[in-house]
């Protein structure tokens, strides 16, 4: 187990203050995933429950989706464009990283020290790779998550409207008549 945490320090002090922040918003994007995730997964049934309710006219079963659609759904939804930005700032973070990575590099290979040079190349490009890494292993699975979300979202706003529409067709018939 020492072994293990001993590795993992070695990585986050080959990967720089650019690893920690690829971390840091990965965990966030992560916690914000979930949630979402996690609130978006009830609405299809509580929209197929129907809108309960004595009073059945086209006003009421307006205001009813309504609030339903900025009660619940507007949450889902307005997390969606900061979960796909985070998913850019991690992969983003990873090239700065190989860029900063690189910059060490040539920078140490510049330097006229008495210090090893291959030395001094390798742990250059050690953070370039590890920080490229970071960021893509960060960002793949959440963009994979991401596009699951925003279907299971297209999936309610689609059900919201054709219950919608099904319920006004019902409430237009029974005053009709």
């Amino acid at each position: 187990m020492h072994s293990i945490l001993q590795e993992c320090q070695t990585l986050l002090d080959q990967g720089g203050v650019v690893l920690w922040i690829i971390l840091a918003v990965g965990v966030w994007l992560y916690t914000m995933l979930l949630a979402t995730w996690r609130a978006a997964a009830p609405l299809c049934d509580l929209i197929r429950e129907g809108v309960s309710g004595e009073d059945d006219s086209k006003r009421f079963l307006m205001n009813e989706y309504t609030i339903f659609q900025l009660d619940k759904l507007a949450w889902v939804d307005r997390r969606i464009p900061v979960i796909g930005v985070m998913i850019g700032v991690c992969t983003l973070g990873g090239l700065l990283g190989t860029v900063s990575g690189m910059l060490a590099t040539f920078e140490n290979m510049a330097s006229a020290s008495q210090a090893d040079p291959m030395q001094k190349i390798a742990s250059g490009i050690s953070e370039a790779l590890v920080t490229t890494q970071a960021g893509l292993l960060v960002a793949l699975p959440a963009a994979f998550m991401f596009a699951l979300l925003k279907s299971r979202v297209s999936a309610v706003h689609a059900l919201l409207e054709e219950n919608l529409h099904a319920d006004l067709a019902v409430a237009h018939r029974k005053e009709t008549v």
